[in-house]
């Protein structure tokens, strides 16, 4: 995906890794020339800003040179503590090698030019620097000529060995990327020399025995020192081959898919597995050179592309440069072009003039430029996720100790042909608590078997406190039968005993029946009944017997005749102001609610309820509530909640020390699926429960 563009026919060069925000200079290109024939040449500098959705990028600096290049570099060298900085070095048509110093192009200052040297007699083509030592560089030119220039000493380059015989241009030179004193040079014949600096001499030559190898381009492996890869410029040949110098007999590798000869190719230093390849048939191409497939291909004009580069802050984004005079910025890892399409669509409304054309010196409206239905453009990444986005390494605890780690694998550098490498998953038992880890797998064991009454039953054998046996002893009645009935036991309620409390407090005793009726105390209030009787007829009966000398018989006597005819008893119905007659006006309307209300502010509790029955369920829960609000006293709460059958409040409001009544409440009274919610809400009573010391097994999950 395309993501900055500017026109110009020149050579690219990234900032290094280290330079924030990342950069781009470009020198004017030699031997290339734009419509306009210009023959002027200068090196600018620009800031690749992505925040700016636009294809511009921001010129920061540009100096203008006398010479035009055949190539350029950016190295590290003499950047501050910052990463700002560094050289440039640029090879010139006519020989000449020049260092230039970026921070004073972009200040527009004075000295931008560091060092300069003519030592080479023809047009400078091939220039690297060394990644181990960034004050070393190696240049070549015409008639085998190669230099390995100090920075620090620019003035006295030193040459690798003894000229190649016969005479033959230089094309690409490269150091390698793993053995610091290892130069590899090629020539436009497909020859590639290797020298080795400490010996001056070239330690071994490769070349394809076809003839028709037309070298434009060669790299070292990024990871494996023995390896390297050769570009052919040739239509008749257009293969980019892999050789081991180990074995230098024949390439190891050729990657075919191109249809003519390539010019450039690039090598991605953040992983090995994505090699860019220009070439003449107008395709970008992104190979995996351990397998040879393509697995990416940009998206670009049908324009040759003469250098292409990574840049080297940014492992996802390179540079193309073209002979249509485009310096592009791409990205593999693709993405949505709608807002490059609606940049260039504000780019031609903005082109035309405002101003009313027809002389009224009125302002036009905006130009509506005409657009198709918006589709949004999608631009696919690479086929595999590139190595700086794959995890490394990771790591992840299971239960019971368990630990699961995975590591990305690198091939066997000893191997020329790659080799699959299986990706392992490791998992490994962490122990740092033997004691726990034994009682976790006996609970696994009992959780598996289903026998969980079993393993409580051990547990209450091995309870070393009498605390810790009754909460193994609650815990195991979850899973008998009547669990409720045995809860009850354990809290130490039993009905039978219940029974025989509240007949004792009545002052009866319980039968084997059940019932509770004693035949002694019926006849006892029976007996009673008729002295009152007796007491409330005295004119029927004689005043000079005492009550004790009446009898049943006597009592069956004095009965007062009954009417044959019951008289109706009139009263009237009040209507007055006050409370009475309030209550009668709000009955005889059906206002059963303000006669309930009346009520209650009177303290006629009884008539309230009596009312709210007629008045329905709702005013009856809600006189009843209104009742229990108003009576404070130690059982209110308990027949509150019994009544609205509200166990939520009585859980969270009852005394701690109650804890054993409101579970007892809790097991007679509520429902089988509000259970355990309400005993879960009274984490006060489990807080009474905790303070005894509790083995820490009993906080097993």
């Amino acid at each position: 995906m395309r993501l900055k563009e500017i026109q110009r026919t020149a050579h690219p060069a990234w900032s290094p890794a280290p330079h924030h925000p990342i950069c781009l200079a470009l020198g004017t290109s030699a031997q290339q020339l734009d419509a306009s024939f210009n023959t002027t040449a200068a090196l600018e500098i620009f800031q690749v800003d992505f925040a700016d959705p636009s294809l511009d990028m921001k010129l920061k600096g540009s100096l203008p040179t006398s010479n035009r290049l055949h190539s350029l570099v950016w190295v590290n060298f003499g950047a501050g503590e910052d990463g700002l900085g560094g050289r440039l070095i640029g090879g010139s048509d006519n020989g000449t090698v020049t260092v230039y110093s970026p921070e004073a192009i972009v200040t527009s200052g004075e000295e931008a030019i560091i060092g300069q040297s003519d030592k080479h007699t023809g047009p400078v083509r091939a220039l690297d620097f060394n990644p181990f030592q960034s004050n070393l560089l190696a240049s070549g030119a015409n008639d085998s000529e190669i230099y390995i220039w100090d920075l620090n000493n620019f003035s006295n380059p030193m040459t690798p060995g003894t000229k190649s015989q016969p005479p033959e241009d230089i094309s690409v030179v490269s150091w390698n990327r793993q053995v610091q004193h290892i130069l590899a040079s090629a020539n436009p014949s497909g020859k590639a020399v290797v020298w080795d600096l400490r010996k001056n001499e070239p330690i071994i030559k490769i070349s394809d025995h076809s003839n028709r190898m037309h070298c434009s381009g060669m790299l070292w492996h990024p990871e494996v020192a023995t390896q390297l890869v050769l570009a052919s410029e040739d239509d008749r040949m257009p293969v980019i081959q892999m050789w081991d110098l180990r074995f230098a007999t024949s390439p190891l590798k050729v990657l075919e898919n191109h249809t003519r000869g390539l010019l450039s190719i690039a090598w991605s230093q953040a992983d090995p597995e994505l090699l860019l390849s220009s070439a003449k048939d107008n395709r970008i191409l992104c190979w995996n050179p351990n397998t040879g497939e393509v697995i990416y291909e940009l998206p670009t004009t049908n324009q040759w592309c003469f250098d292409i580069q990574w840049c080297p802050r940014n492992p996802a984004l390179l540079s193309a440069a073209s002979f249509d005079g485009w310096i592009s910025v791409y990205s593999v890892m693709g993405g949505s072009l709608e807002a490059q399409q609606q940049s260039r669509a504000d780019q031609i409304s903005s082109s035309f003039d405002t101003m009313d054309p027809f002389g009224t010196g009125q302002v036009l409206p905006p130009l509506q430029v005409p657009q198709a239905t918006p589709q949004t453009t999608l631009v696919a990444p690479l086929k595999k996720p590139p190595k700086w986005v794959r995890r490394p390494v990771g790591a992840s605890f299971a239960f019971g100790g368990k630990l699961i780690t995975f590591e990305s694998p690198k091939a066997p550098v000893q191997s020329p042909q790659p080799v699959p490498v299986p990706r392992q998953v490791f998992v490994s038992q962490v122990t740092t608590e033997t004691e726990l880890l034994q009682r976790s797998r006996e609970l696994q064991a009992a959780l598996q078997s289903g026998s969980l009454s079993d393993y409580c039953q051990a547990k209450i054998h091995k309870a070393p406190t009498d605390s810790e046996q009754d909460i193994w002893k609650f815990l195991l009645v979850n899973f008998e039968d009547e669990a409720r009935v045995k809860f009850l036991r354990l809290l130490g309620f039993s009905k039978v005993d219940l029974e025989r409390k509240i007949s004792t407090c009545l002052g009866k005793n319980l039968q084997p029946n059940g019932h509770g009726v004693d035949a002694n105390d019926l006849a006892e209030k029976i007996q009673l009944l008729s002295t009152q009787r007796s007491e409330e007829s005295g004119d029927a009966v004689d005043s000079t017997k005492t009550p004790g000398s009446s009898s049943p018989s006597d009592f069956f006597s004095q009965i007062p005749p009954q009417p044959q005819d019951k008289e109706k008893i009139s009263f009237q119905i009040p209507v007055s102001a006050d409370a009475d007659g309030l209550i009668s006006q709000a009955l005889l309307v059906g206002n059963f609610e303000g006669a309930v209300d009346l009520c209650l502010s009177d303290g006629r509790y009884a008539e309230a309820i009596l009312l709210a029955i007629s008045g329905g369920q709702e005013l009856l829960q809600k006189t009843q509530q209104t009742y229990l609000d108003k009576q404070r006293n130690s059982i209110s709460m308990l027949i509150s909640s019994v009544v609205t059958q509200n166990w939520g409040d009585m859980v969270q409001s009852c005394d701690l020390d109650n804890w054993k009544e409101a579970l007892a409440a809790l097991l007679t009274y509520a429902h089988p699926k509000q259970f355990a919610h309400l005993c879960g809400k009274n984490t006060r009573m489990l807080r009474i429960v905790t303070k005894e010391s509790v083995n820490p097994d009993l906080l097993l999950p």
